[in-house]
C-alpha cells in the first residue's frame, strides 16, 4: 500500500528503527483520524493475534447487548470447561498460563457480563475471555469483523485451546485488521456515542503498558490492547494526544528473541509517532484536505456550553422555539432580530443578523416544517453569538462576517411538525414561482443582502445507505448545480471548498458517514437557485445516528461542521482547501428497512413453527414504539437493516393484529399489519420474555 507523502519521512525514521530487530518481523499500521493519513509497514502480514483478539469479542458483547440479547448487567455462571474447535474435545483455561487468575476462585458461581468484560481487557484474562466467547460466538464476531471491514482479524476460538493449536487453528491478525477495529471505536461507527465513551473506558484502564503508552509523555490518554506469547508483542492504540483529534497505532512483532527488546521497539515507533503527529503543521497535501483552524475537541466544548438545554426534542412549535431564544435579545444584545414576512397562517418569519463584516452569511433551516436538526443547532450557534461576544472567535466573526439566520422559515409546518406549508406547498419546491409566502421571504433576503455564502439545512431519511455500502448516511451534504450545463461556475467551486471544511471538521465525530445528495439540478429548488444566483450554497443533510431519535448527537456535529465552515469564510483558509474533499464524496445509497429480527422461529398458531427473519418499517423511523408495520417476511440474510435482533434459539409470537383469518378461520401472518409480538425463549406463550416490539 501507498504511504502519503507527509510520512514517507517517518515512514524512513520507523523503517530504520525496525532493521535493528533483523531478523525479527514488525508490522506497523498508523492511521491519523484528523486527516485520513495512514502509514503502512508490512501491514498486510497475519501473525497470532495473541490477545489482542479480546478486542473483537468486546466489540462484539457491545454489539449484541444494543440488540437486546442480553443486558452487560446480567449474571452469568464462571465455567471453565470449554470444547475444542479442533475436535470437540474438553479443554480449560490454565491458571499459571494467565495473567489474571482471581477469577479461577469464581468458578461455578456467577459474575456480571460487565465484570467479566473488565477482567478480559485490564487484566487480559483468559477465563473471562473464553466465558464470553462462549455467550457472543466465534461465528458472531467473525461475521461483525468483515461487516466492518476488519477482513485481517481473525477470531476463530477460544484461548488456550491446545488442540486447535496444535492443528494450527488460531486467531489471526494483521496490523490493518487491529487498527480497523481500533478505527471503528474511535470513528463511534454504529454506535451511540456513550457506547463509544465507555469502550474506549474499558480499553484506556489496561494495566500493561510497556509498549505503545512507553514512548508518550507521562499522562497520554491511551485506550489500547496488548497481547503476548512465546515470541509474539502486540499492541494495538487509540492515542489522545491534548489539543488535537486522536489517533489509531498498531504495531505487532514476531520472532523478536529479546521480550525488553520488542516492546523497547514499539516504544521507539511510538514516540517517533506522536513526535510527527503533534509537531509538524499540517502542509502540502495533508492541508489542503483540512483547512478548519479548530481542533474538533474546542468546538464540541463550545456546543456544550452554549447548547440550548431547553430544546430536547425534534418537536418544538413555533412559540415555544422563539420564547426559548427570546432571553439572547435583551438591551445591548450582539444580536438583531427582524420580521422579514408572515406565513399563510400568520406566524412572523424572523431573521436574526449579528456582525458587520463584509462577507455576508446566510443560514436557514426548516423550510420543511419537520426537519428541525439544523433550528436547534442555530438556537445554539445564536446563544454563543449572544453570550460569548468578547471572545476571540467571535470577535473575529463579527469583524469579517455578517450572519443572517433564518432558524424557522416554514413556522407553520413546524406547527404540525410536517414538511410542507399550510398551504400544502413544499416550501424548497417554489424557488420559480414563489406561491407561498415563506419563498418569497426567502428570496427577499437573498436579494435585498446578497449573501456571497448560504448554508441550506435540513434532515433526511435516517434510513439512507453511505453509498450501497452496510452504513448509514450520519450528515449529508451538496453543492448544489446552478444550472443543467454541467459546468463549473466560481461560486459552485467555492461552496465545495467549504463543503470540504465541513467534511473534515466533522469526520472525528461521524467518520464514514458522510454522503452526497443527488446533484441533478432542479430549478424549484431553493439551493440550486442560490447557487445560480451567485451565492456559494451549501446544503447540509442530518440523516441518522444510532440510539439517538432526538437526533441530539447530530445537532452537535451540524453545530461543529457550521462553526468550523465560518471559521474558514471568516479568515479564508477555505479557499486553499481541495474540492476533492467534497467530490470523493459516496453518494446516497437506497434506505434499509428500520428493524429485522433474524433466525427466529414464528409461532402462528395452528401452524407448524417456521425459521424466518421479520422486516419492520416505522411510520417515524426514529420512535419505535408507535406505527411499526411488517413489510417482509422470510430469508433477509442480504437486507440490510438500521437495527438488528438476532432471535436465534428464540421464538416470535405474532400478537393478533398481526394476523387475518381466513375463510377458513385460520390465522395467518400478513405482510402490512402492525408489528407486535414478543420473543420468547420456548414456543409457549407463558415462557420467558426476551423482548417485545410493539406492545401497548
Amino acid at each position: 500500500p501507498s504511504t502519503a507523502p507527509s510520512f514517507k519521512a517517518l515512514e524512513a525514521q520507523v523503517r530504520a528503527r525496525i532493521a535493528r530487530e533483523a531478523p525479527g518481523d514488525v508490522s506497523v499500521d498508523l492511521i491519523d483520524i484528523a486527516t485520513g493519513r495512514r502509514m503502512l509497514i508490512d501491514a498486510d502480514r497475519s501473525m497470532h493475534a495473541a490477545s489482542t483478539m479480546k478486542v473483537p469479542v468486546l466489540l462484539e458483547l457491545y454489539r449484541q447487548s444494543r440488540t437486546g440479547r442480553f443486558s452487560l448487567d446480567d449474571s452469568i455462571v464462571v465455567k471453565n470447561t470449554f470444547k475444542s474447535i479442533a475436535d470437540g474435545s474438553p479443554f480449560s483455561a490454565a491458571a499459571a498460563e494467565d495473567s489474571e487468575q482471581p477469577l479461577y476462585g469464581m468458578v461455578g458461581r456467577k459474575t456480571t457480563i460487565r465484570e467479566l468484560i473488565l477482567r478480559m481487557i485490564t487484566r487480559s484474562s483468559d477465563l473471562a475471555t473464553n466465558n464470553l466467547i462462549e455467550l457472543v460466538t466465534a461465528d458472531s464476531i467473525q461475521h461483525t469483523m468483515l461487516a466492518i471491514h476488519a477482513d485481517g482479524m481473525k477470531v476463530l476460538r477460544g484461548v488456550q485451546d491446545t488442540a486447535a493449536f496444535r492443528k494450527g487453528l488460531n486467531n489471526t491478525t494483521t496490523g490493518a485488521g487491529l487498527a480497523r477495529v481500533l478505527e471503528s471505536i474511535a470513528l463511534c461507527e454504529g454506535m451511540a456515542p456513550v457506547t463509544c465513551r465507555e469502550l474506549i473506558d474499558i480499553l484506556a484502564l489496561q494495566e500493561f503498558n510497556e509498549m505503545i503508552p512507553a514512548g508518550l509523555p507521562q499522562g497520554t490518554r491511551v485506550a489500547h490492547k496488548t497481547g503476548w506469547i512465546n515470541g509474539i508483542q502486540h499492541d494495538g492504540a487509540i492515542v489522545f494526544p491534548t489539543g488535537r483529534t486522536p489517533y489509531v497505532l498498531v504495531i505487532l512483532t514476531r520472532g523478536i528473541a529479546d521480550t525488553l527488546a520488542a516492546r523497547a521497539a514499539a516504544a521507539d515507533i511510538s514516540r517517533m509517532v506522536w513526535a510527527n503527529l503533534t509537531t509538524q503543521s499540517l502542509a502540502g497535501e495533508a492541508a489542503a484536505r483540512r483547512v478548519a483552524t479548530d481542533s474538533i475537541e474546542p468546538l464540541l466544548d463550545l456546543q456544550r456550553r452554549y447548547a440550548m438545554n431547553a430544546l430536547t426534542t425534534r418537536r418544538f412549535t413555533h412559540a415555544e422555539f422563539w420564547r426559548t431564544v427570546a432571553p439572547l435579545f435583551g438591551p445591548g444584545s450582539s444580536l438583531q432580530r427582524e420580521e422579514i414576512g408572515r406565513s399563510a397562517e400568520n406566524r412572523p418569519i424572523e431573521l436574526v443578523r449579528f456582525g458587520h463584516g463584509p462577507t455576508r452569511v446566510l443560514l436557514w433551516s426548516q423550510m420543511h416544517g419537520d426537519e428541525s436538526t439544523a433550528t436547534m443547532a442555530l438556537a445554539d450557534l445564536m446563544n454563543y453569538l449572544a453570550n460569548a461576544r468578547n471572545e476571540v472567535r467571535t470577535t473575529a466573526w463579527a469583524e469579517s462576517l455578517t450572519l443572517l439566520i433564518l432558524p424557522m422559515l416554514n413556522p407553520d409546518g413546524a406547527e404540525r411538525f410536517q414538511r410542507r406549508n399550510a398551504l400544502g406547498i413544499d416550501v424548497n419546491r417554489d424557488a420559480r414561482r414563489y406561491a407561498s409566502p415563506e419563498a418569497r421571504a426567502l428570496r427577499d433576503v437573498q436579494g435585498r443582502y446578497q449573501p456571497q455564502f448560504a448554508f441550506n439545512m435540513h434532515d433526511q431519511n435516517v434510513r439512507t445507505q453511505v453509498g450501497n455500502g452496510p452504513e448509514l448516511t450520519a450528515i449529508a451534504l451538496l453543492a448544489p448545480p446552478p444550472d443543467n450545463t454541467g459546468l463549473e461556475t466560481a461560486a459552485r467551486a467555492r461552496a465545495k471548498r467549504v463543503a470540504s471544511v465541513i467534511r473534515r471538521t466533522i469526520e472525528p465525530l461521524v467518520g464514514d458517514r458522510i454522503t452526497k445528495y443527488d446533484e441533478t439540478y432542479n430549478p424549484l429548488a431553493f439551493g440550486d437557485a442560490m447557487q445560480s444566483w451567485g451565492t456559494s450554497t451549501v446544503l447540509i443533510g442530518s440523516g441518522g445516528w444510532d440510539h439517538d431519535p432526538e437526533k441530539q448527537f447530530l445537532r452537535r456535529v451540524t453545530f461543529v461542521g457550521i462553526a468550523g465552515a465560518l471559521n474558514a469564510i471568516a479568515n479564508g483558509s477555505y479557499s486553499s482547501g481541495d474540492v476533492r474533499g467534497y467530490d470523493d464524496l459516496p453518494a446516497n445509497g437506497t434506505p434499509v428497512l428500520d428493524l429485522v429480527v433474524r433466525r427466529g422461529t414464528i409461532v402462528v398458531p395452528g401452524l407448524a413453527p417456521i425459521k424466518a427473519d421479520i422486516g419492520i418499517e416505522f411510520e417515524d423511523a426514529l420512535d419505535w414504539k408507535r406505527g411499526g408495520k411488517v413489510v417482509d417476511v422470510g430469508d433477509l440474510d442480504d437486507v440490510l437493516a438500521r437495527e438488528t435482533i438476532d432471535a436465534s434459539d428464540l421464538f416470535v409470537h405474532p400478537d393478533a393484529v398481526m394476523l387475518q383469518k381466513g375463510p377458513d378461520g385460520r390465522s395467518a401472518l400478513t405482510i402490512g399489519m402492525p408489528a407486535r409480538f414478543t420473543i420468547r425463549r420456548t414456543a409457549e406463550t407463558a415462557s420467558p420474555l426476551v423482548t417485545s416490539i410493539g406492545q401497548p
